[in-house]
């Protein structure tokens, strides 16, 4: 299963994007067949959102076990000082730089999950929670959605920023009902992630190279060049 990679400069969309193929990717593994064939995509559904009344309507019985991500805040901060430049692109031939700025964001995901009866009820519950834990709790947690979402950096191909797990905590269980029918959910669970991004390029700014000066001599108000 593919995983996207993150994106400084793409930083919210590609860190909701990797998070969700993580996370389905973790589950989809966390279940095999008599075949030794991974079948958790079968079995458990993710969406980057809480879900709305309407898509609960439609989904209940769940015929799927579902985790949510709900981005709940996002705290973003500017690096270093001054004029915080993170980088200036520099082109030697057309003596033009663009430059980019580096900031922190710190992302909060509210993280539940929702069975019925028929996708496994509390079972099913239980199992997803375990998964979930094993993926974002710990420092092997750390270093897998690391890995995971990690790109190379067009300029130099060194490692490009990537996704961090600050902390992933809570979480209780609860009996609801929709439509008569009992749901079997988690709530307060939370989510802190961090990322490092960088300002999208801007058309390229020209820069002062060697300015080049024509030496006169004056000699009796005569100028020779």
């Amino acid at each position: 299963m593919s995983i996207t990679l993150f994106n400084p400069e793409q930083w919210l969309e590609t860190m909701v994007r990797g998070i969700k193929d993580y996370t389905l990717d973790g589950l989809h593994k966390s279940i095999v067949d008599d075949g030794n064939n991974y079948v958790g995509e079968e079995v458990y559904e993710v969406v980057m959102e809480f879900p709305s009344t309407d898509m609960i309507a439609r989904k209940v019985p769940f015929v799927k076990t579902l985790i949510h991500f709900e981005i709940d805040d996002v705290e973003d901060r500017i690096m270093g000082f001054g004029e915080n430049v993170f980088r200036e692109n520099y082109d030697p031939l057309l003596f033009q730089i663009s430059p980019q700025e580096g900031r922190e964001h710190r992302v909060n995901f509210d993280v539940g999950i929702w069975s019925s009866d028929r996708s496994g009820g509390t079972t099913s519950r239980l199992r997803a929670y375990q998964v979930i834990s094993n993926l974002f709790l710990g420092g092997l947690a750390v270093e897998k959605l690391r890995t995971a979402t990690t790109a190379y950096d067009p300029v130099d191909s060194k490692p490009d920023s990537a996704i961090d797990i600050l902390d992933f905590s809570g979480g209780r269980f609860i009996t609801d009902t929709v439509n008569d029918v009992t749901i079997y959910r988690m709530i307060d669970c939370m989510l802190t992630t961090r990322c490092y991004s960088r300002t999208p390029l801007d058309p390229i700014q020209p820069t002062i190279e060697d300015v080049d000066q024509i030496q006169v001599i004056n000699i009796d108000d005569h100028l020779i060049p």
